[in-house]
């Protein structure tokens, strides 16, 4: 019997339609080109270390995962609600203002950024997340630096802790990313607490998966075109020529593979992030938090000793360092690596590091310019549904209810043709 629906991908928001459908009752079919879930939430095991492609944290402010979690299953590892920032000179640690108001008391940065981040930290909580991601497709919309500068921050500011920051997060050092999505990310860090999966961030995609019938998963099924449909129900085919039909299609894939198979135009361009592992036979320090160099012109964004969150990262004894390059500097892995380790020796004397792996995601997120989300992908046959992280920005959040959206409008269209 033929799947009322049928979904290509099997990343987050896959999952999440494929989790919705079960929910209404629609029968479903997953072709995941990959041999397991994910897309591109990938943990490696390299040499008892586990290894994430990307630093890839969880906010316990996405109530979507909360709900789609199965209860027990993910072990969460928290991180501090704070960071440390190098100034050059020193180490200081800046906290949360709406968790810590002392952090005002704090020199990590000049006083009167510190009275601008509480100001907006405020108006933020007071601001639905719907009008802050509803910024994000308004001509209105500025650049994260734009809207920054506006408001008043300093050099110190932006050098200090923005782009260390938030650079990191949005993949964008220079910070040209939409002002609406920084603010949707900067309340989901002030109102909720960061946290990864014990055991990796591909654990997230596996328990979504969990629940869903093995035979309505189909992995190493590579999508290589659609049929419209017309007379006959739309249709997808695969690589070794299998044809797939249902009463609607969900193409949950991230954008290049979307424009590809719809031959919707060039390829988008994203960004691209490499982290560079280091390990350690002592640690770096005791905290469970980022640390943060100043400067806009470092190799390394930033980094985090992620054993000190979650120790099985790491075999026993040995301290694991994550460290987040956004742009390469045409260096090869052996002096990327070496680089790196030197620019976190240079904070940390006495703490000495070796490489451990370098890796590559040539497109972590889409490009997110101001008034990104008024771009739509090319137009869909009748019984198509797309949806994916490019739709509202690239967050877990967002995936996740792009997904349910997308379930929904195909759980109607079978419906409405039955």
């Amino acid at each position: 019997m033929s799947p009322q629906v049928v979904i290509v991908g099997a990343g987050l928001s896959g999952l999440a339609c494929a989790r919705e459908l079960q929910r209404l009752g629609v029968s479903f079919l997953i072709l995941e080109a990959d041999s397991q879930p994910g897309g591109r939430q990938k943990t490696r095991l390299i040499d008892g270390f586990r290894l994430d492609h990307g630093f890839q944290v969880v906010l316990s402010s996405y109530p979507t995962l909360q709900r789609l979690l199965p209860a027990g299953r993910i072990i969460p590892r928290r991180f501090d609600s704070g960071a440390w920032l190098h100034d050059g000179a020193r180490m200081r640690y800046f906290g949360n203002p709406l968790e810590r108001p002392t952090a005002l008391l704090s020199r990590a940065l000049p006083l009167p950024d510190q009275v601008r981040l509480a100001w907006l930290s405020m108006r933020l909580f007071a601001t639905t997340d719907a009008a802050l991601l509803a910024r994000c497709a308004t001509s209105s919309d500025v650049s994260t630096a734009g809207f920054l500068s506006s408001h008043g921050f300093s050099r110190v500011f932006f050098e200090r802790f923005a782009i260390p920051f938030f650079g990191g997060v949005l993949l964008d050092a220079s910070l040209e990313t939409s002002a609406g999505l920084f603010c949707y990310y900067l309340k989901k860090f002030l109102t909720g607490h960061a946290w990864i999966p014990s055991g990796g961030i591909q654990c997230l995609p596996g328990e979504l998966a969990r629940p869903l019938p093995l035979p309505f998963l189909r992995f190493n099924e590579h999508v290589v075109s659609l049929r419209p449909g017309g007379r006959s129900l739309p249709a997808v085919v695969t690589r070794s020529g299998e044809v797939f039909q249902a009463s609607c299609v969900v193409l949950a894939l991230d954008e290049p593979s979307l424009q590809r198979l719809t031959g919707g135009g060039p390829s988008p361009s994203g960004r691209a992030v490499t982290v560079v592992y280091l390990e350690s036979s002592r640690p770096l320090y005791r905290e469970k938090c980022l640390v943060l160099p100043e400067g806009a012109n470092r190799l390394v964004r930033h980094f985090v000793q992620i054993s000190n969150i979650d120790p099985e990262s790491a075999p026993d004894g040995r301290f694991l360092v994550s460290a987040t390059v956004l742009d390469p500097q045409g260096l090869d892995h052996e002096a990327l690596s070496d680089t790196a380790a030197a620019e976190i020796a240079a904070l940390f004397p006495g703490s000495p590091t070796k490489p451990l792996a370098v890796i590559d995601v040539p497109y972590a997120v889409p490009l997110q310019p101001p008034g990104f989300a008024v771009k739509r992908p090319a137009e869909l046959p009748s019984g198509f549904i797309a949806c994916g992280d490019w739709r509202r920005g690239a967050c877990i959040e967002n995936a996740l209810t792009s997904g349910l959206e997308a379930a929904r409008q195909a759980a109607s269209h079978v419906r409405g043709i039955s």
